[in-house]
C-alpha cells in the first residue's frame, strides 16, 4: 500500500516556489538590458545576462501592502531605445503569471515606475517577473528578439494570511499526485500541457492519480476543480513539473541522521523551504548528502536545483516531511468480517479513529493491541485510521481505509499458487480489476467477462495488491476484499485465503506453514481447533443452523500461534 503521510499532504500547500515550473521567457540582451530593479527603495542591480536572469537566490524584496512602488531602470550598450516594460507578481502562488497579476506596464528609454496593489489576504514569498522588450508589448512567457527578462522574489505583507484552498495536492516521484480530502468528494482533476488543458477527470474515487501521457520536454500543471455556484472553480494549489527535468534525480531522507541524499551527483543547489518561512539555497557537493539544522515540528519541502539550458530549474520532485515526526508509516487493514488490524508499534501512544457517514464515532487508544472489532452497520460509510500523539499534537500515521458493509464485501477474491486471482459473482457483473504495484495502480481492467485474472507483468521483487471496483454513487468504489502477493507478502495478513460455501464447507488456499490449524468459533466461544496441514477443506461436524459461526486459520510462526487468514462468518 502506498505510504503517503496524509497529515503532511493536507498541510503542505506551501510556498509557490516549491518545484513550481514557471514558463520560460528570454530575449537578446546584447544591446539593451535591465540594469536595476527597485522596490520601496531597496535595489538590486545587474548587467547584460544573456537575455534572462534568475535572481531568486537573492534576498526577497519586502512588500508592505501600503504604498508599495516598483521602479525599473534600463541599460544600453550604445543607443538608447524606447522599450516596452511589463512586470508580474504571482500573488496566488500557483506557478503562473495571469493577466490580473500584472503590476506594471510602461514604455520609455529611462526609468519607469508604478505602484503595486497587493490583493487582500496575500501572504508568503513568491516570484516577480520583470521584462524589458523592444518592438512589441511585454509578455510573461516566450522568447523574443531584443531585451531581457529577470525573475526576483518578493515577500508579501504579513497579515491575515492567504485565503486557504479546501484541498492540497502533493507531487510525488513518478509524477504521481496525491490529494487531501476523502474518497467520494466531488472533484475534477485537471491537467494542463504547455498551457493547453488536456484532461479533466473525475477524481472522487482516487486519493492518488497520474497523467499517463507525460512527454519529455513538456510543461505540466495539475490542479483540482469543483462545481460551485453554477461553475467550475479551482479548489487546490497547482503542482507543476517537466518530464526529463524535474525527475533527473530522486531524493531520500535519513530521519535518524537528519540528512537528505540524491540518487545521483549533480552540480547546483539544495533548496530548503519551510512552510511560511524563507526559501534557502545551499550549494550541493557531488555525492555528499545535505546536512541542515531542521527545526523540530516544522514542515519542509526540499528539492535539488541545477542550471538547465541557462535557467535554474528543479531537477527533483520535492521531498516533503515534518521534522521530528514519525517516519515509519503504519499499515492498516480491514479484514474479513470488518475486523481492523494494524502493524504499528505496541509501545507508542496510538489511537484508533473511526468516522461514520462523516461523523467521528470512536477515538480510542489501541492499548498496545493490533486488532479492533467495532459494530459497523450495514449501509453506512466508514473511514478508519491510526493517530499518534507527538509533541502534544495528534498526527495521522497510517493509511486511511474506506469501506461500507454491504458494499465493500459484495465480492470475495482468492489467489492461487500461480498468482491467479479468482472472484465470486457472475459473468456480466459490471466490475473492474485493480492491480496495485508498490503503491501505484498499474492496471484497471474490465472484469465483467472473466472470473479469474493473472497479471503477467509480475515482478517478484515488488509488492502487489488486487481488488475489484464498481461504479457506485457517481464514482468507482471498492466492492471486494484485497489480496496481496509478491515481495515480502508474508509480512502481511492474510497469508491464506479462506472461503465458506452454502454448505458451510471451509476451503483454504495452499501453503506450507507448520502447525496450520482450523479454528471454529460458535456463538463467541472457540469449540474446535483442528490441524489443517493435510486438508484443503473442512466442515464442522457439529454445525447447527441455529448458531452463529466464525472460522479462521492460525499457524505457529516466530515462537507463537498467529492468525494467518481472514475471518469468515456464517
Amino acid at each position: 500500500m502506498h505510504k503517503t503521510l496524509m497529515a503532511l499532504g493536507t498541510c503542505l500547500a506551501m510556498s509557490p516556489l516549491m518545484a513550481a515550473t514557471y514558463c520560460d521567457s528570454r530575449g537578446n540582451s546584447g544591446s539593451e538590458w535591465i540594469a536595476g530593479v527597485s522596490v520601496n527603495g531597496a535595489s538590486q542591480t545587474s548587467g547584460s545576462d544573456g537575455g534572462y536572469l534568475n535572481a531568486t537566490g537573492q534576498p526577497p524584496f519586502q512588500l508592505t501592502g501600503q504604498g508599495d512602488r516598483l521602479e525599473l531602470r534600463p541599460g544600453f550598450r550604445n543607443t538608447q531605445y524606447v522599450e516596452n516594460w511589463g512586470a508580474w507578481i504571482d500573488f496566488d502562488q500557483n506557478g503562473s503569471f495571469e493577466a490580473s497579476e500584472k503590476v506594471l506596464v510602461a514604455q520609455g528609454s529611462t526609468v519607469v515606475s508604478a505602484p503595486i496593489a497587493v490583493p487582500s489576504g496575500s501572504a508568503g514569498t513568491t516570484r516577480m517577473r520583470v521584462q524589458m522588450r523592444w518592438g512589441a508589448t511585454a509578455q510573461p512567457c516566450g522568447t523574443y528578439g531584443y531585451g531581457e527578462t529577470e525573475d526576483y522574489l518578493v515577500k508579501l505583507p504579513d497579515g491575515a494570511g492567504q485565503p486557504t484552498l479546501p484541498y492540497s495536492l502533493t507531487l510525488e516521484p513518478g509524477f504521481w499526485v496525491s490529494r487531501s480530502g476523502d474518497l467520494g468528494d466531488k472533484l475534477t482533476l485537471v491537467v494542463e500541457e504547455d498551457g493547453k488543458r488536456v484532461l479533466g477527470r473525475n477524481a472522487a474515487g482516487n486519493l492518488r492519480d497520474h497523467y499517463w501521457n507525460n512527454a519529455a520536454g513538456k510543461h505540466y500543471r495539475i490542479w483540482l476543480e469543483s462545481f460551485i455556484d453554477g461553475g467550475y472553480k479551482t479548489v487546490s494549489n497547482v503542482v507543476a513539473y517537466q518530464p526529463g527535468v524535474t525527475d533527473r534525480v530522486a531524493l531520500s531522507r535519513n530521519a535518524d541522521q537528519g540528512s537528505i541524499s540524491s540518487s545521483a551527483a549533480y552540480q547546483g543547489n539544495w533548496v530548503i523551504a519551510a512552510q511560511g518561512g524563507e526559501t534557502l539555497r545551499q550549494p550541493a557537493q557531488a555525492g555528499v548528502p545535505l546536512q541542515f539544522a531542521f527545526n523540530h515540528g516544522e514542515r519542509y519541502q526540499v528539492w535539488a536545483e541545477a542550471n538547465v539550458n541557462g535557467k535554474d530549474e528543479a531537477i527533483s520532485v520535492p521531498l516533503a516531511f515534518r521534522e521530528g515526526f514519525p517516519a515509519r508509516y503504519i499499515d492498516l487493514e480491514v479484514e474479513a468480517d470488518f475486523q481492523l488490524r494494524h502493524d504499528g508499534p505496541a509501545d507508542k501512544p496510538l489511537n484508533w479513529v473511526i468516522r461514520e457517514d462523516g461523523v467521528e464515532v470512536l477515538r480510542q487508544p489501541t492499548g498496545g493491541t493490533a486488532e479492533l472489532r467495532y459494530p459497523f452497520q450495514q449501509g453506512r460509510a466508514y473511514k478508519v485510521w491510526i493517530e499518534q500523539a507527538v509533541g502534544g499534537e495528534l498526527v495521522q500515521v497510517s493509511d486511511a481505509e474506506y469501506f461500507s458493509p454491504g458494499l465493500t464485501d459484495l465480492y470475495q477474491l482468492s489467489i492461487g499458487d500461480n498468482r491467479q486471482v479468482s472472484r465470486s459473482g457472475n459473468i456480466g457483473d459490471a466490475l473492474t480489476w485493480v492491480i496495485e504495484e508498490e503503491g501505484n495502480i498499474v492496471l484497471e481492467r474490465n472484469a465483467a467477462n472473466e472470473l479469474a485474472y493473472t497479471y503477467y507483468r509480475f515482478d517478484p521483487a515488488k509488492r502487489y495488491r488486487v481488488w475489484l471496483n464498481r461504479f457506485q454513487n457517481g464514482y468507482y468504489q471498492r466492492v471486494s476484499n484485497v489480496v496481496r502477493y509478491g515481495r515480502a507478502a508474508e509480512d502481511y495478513l492474510p497469508l491464506y485465503q479462506l472461503t465458506v460455501d452454502a454448505n458451510q464447507t471451509l476451503t483454504r488456499t495452499g501453503g506450507v506453514h507448520a502447525m496450520l490449524t482450523w479454528v471454529i468459533e460458535q456463538d463467541g466461544s472457540i469449540v474446535l481447533q483442528r490441524l489443517a496441514e493435510n486438508e484443503q477443506s473442512y466442515r464442522y461436524f457439529a454445525y447447527s443452523a441455529g448458531k452463529r459461526y466464525r472460522s479462521w486459520l492460525k499457524a505457529y510462526i516466530d515462537g507463537r500461534y498467529q492468525r494467518v487468514s481472514p475471518v469468515v462468518s456464517y
